[in-house]
């Protein structure tokens, strides 16, 4: 593929979209390289100012102050290009694959947003064995399903945890009655936050510590009764810690990030599923979980800087009864534990329900409709005061 035809790819609209026959090329190694994306317009408005308004997760505390302050959000940002790799020099006991995508929510204006690294990593499989090897970012180990909504920011800090960071993972794949039982560990990077007391140091608080994040998950996935679907259940976990520079003396102080979950996935019948998942931990912001909070800092006494706990989950039913035609409808929660949060206060719940249609007008082209409410609970002076919005959003969507 030249490069004229490359751009007439890239540039063929504002719109968004699902699927479209593979574009593959091969390159002079023998890599078989499939090309995929959609190009992307997201319209929201917003009644009330959410915490980002391309992708809202919770509600501003602004609004508790200036209540009903509405607005809209256009964006092309959910645009996404990507590559699937394969090797076409595999040989009868190595074959290695690989994946690189990138969409525009890396930041810049808002007609020149910047581009953002999703996935990019290689991954080898020992033959027949079931056993891989994966190297690079990808999706996290933990709570691995993502909910089926229009909003980019799907209910992360309301009930869905988990993101992607980089990391070495290995898999075991064993066949059970038609599926497969799947038994993964990896050792991942800790993403921490800026140092709460010494701002002077130049290292974050998960570069700082003195071991990296470790992750596992065991999962089942086998037919049932539905033709062609599986039944999910898998249980997760990981353990980190973040090293805060207590003053710039050299003290410093081991806090823990810790997280245990479950996932399900249900078909009912062949057009009806339910998916799920639940978590309990602590210190979990950077895995989009407690509402973005993930420790306390007590600025009168930096040595009782401790993480925050927090607990939630989300389920939502996936139907799709005509075959242009999907709907979904679900809800989540985050839940922090108040005692951790009594003395600085902030968010301390998060309540999400949303409701939405996607009608695929043609195999590449679909239009859709979001409904989403968001109540994010407030504690402040041991009183909770409720912020809420309600967005409305409209998609359109070519994918390639």
């Amino acid at each position: 593929m030249n490069f004229k035809t490359f751009s007439k790819v890239i540039l063929l609209s504002t719109i968004t979209a699902f699927s479209a026959e593979p574009i593959s090329v091969t390159t002079k190694s023998g890599v078989n390289v499939t090309l995929y994306g959609f190009a992307s317009l997201n319209a929201a408005y917003e009644d009330s100012k959410s915490n980002n308004g391309n992708f809202a997760n919770f509600v501003a505390a602004s609004d508790l102050i200036n209540k009903n302050d509405g607005g809209w959000h256009f964006t092309p940002n959910l645009t996404r290009i990507g590559l699937n790799l394969a090797s076409g020099n595999d040989s009868s006991y190595f074959k290695a694959n690989g994946k690189i995508e990138v969409d525009f929510y890396g930041g810049g204006s808002g007609n020149a947003p910047t581009p953002r690294l999703r996935h990019g990593y290689g991954e080898i499989s020992f033959g027949n064995s079931g056993f891989s090897i994966l190297g690079g970012q990808t999706w996290d180990l933990i709570s691995p399903l993502v909910t089926p909504t229009l909003n980019a920011g799907v209910l992360n800090n309301s009930g869905d945890a988990g993101l992607r960071r980089a990391q070495l993972r290995l898999t075991e794949k064993i066949p059970v009655a038609g599926g497969s039982l799947d038994i993964a560990a990896a050792v991942v990077r800790t993403i921490g936050e800026n140092q709460p007391y010494n701002t002077s140091s130049a290292s974050e608080t998960g570069v700082d510590a003195d071991i990296p994040t470790f992750q596992g998950r065991i999962g089942i996935s086998v037919p049932l009764w539905v033709e062609g679907k599986k039944f999910g259940l898998g249980v997760s976990g990981h353990y980190g810690q973040e090293e805060i520079d207590l003053d710039d003396t050299g003290r410093t102080k081991e806090i823990p990030t810790w997280s245990f979950n479950v996932d399900l996935t249900f078909p009912i019948v062949n057009a009806v599923t339910i998916l799920g998942e639940w978590f309990i931990g602590a210190n979990l912001d950077t895995y989009a979980a407690g509402i973005g909070r993930g420790f306390a800092a007590d600025t009168q006494n930096p040595k009782n800087v401790k993480s925050i706990g927090a607990y939630g989950g989300w389920v939502a039913l996936q139907t799709k009864f005509i075959q242009k035609l999907a709907f979904n409808v679900g809800a989540g929660l985050d839940k922090l534990k108040r005692k951790d949060i009594r003395k600085t206060g902030g968010r301390e719940q998060n309540f999400s329900f949303f409701a939405n249609t996607t009608y695929n007008l043609t195999d590449v082209f679909s239009l859709g409709f979001e409904y989403l409410h968001v109540q994010t609970d407030y504690l402040t002076a041991n009183t909770i005061k409720e912020a809420d919005l309600n967005r409305y959003q409209l998609s359109a969507t070519y994918g390639f």
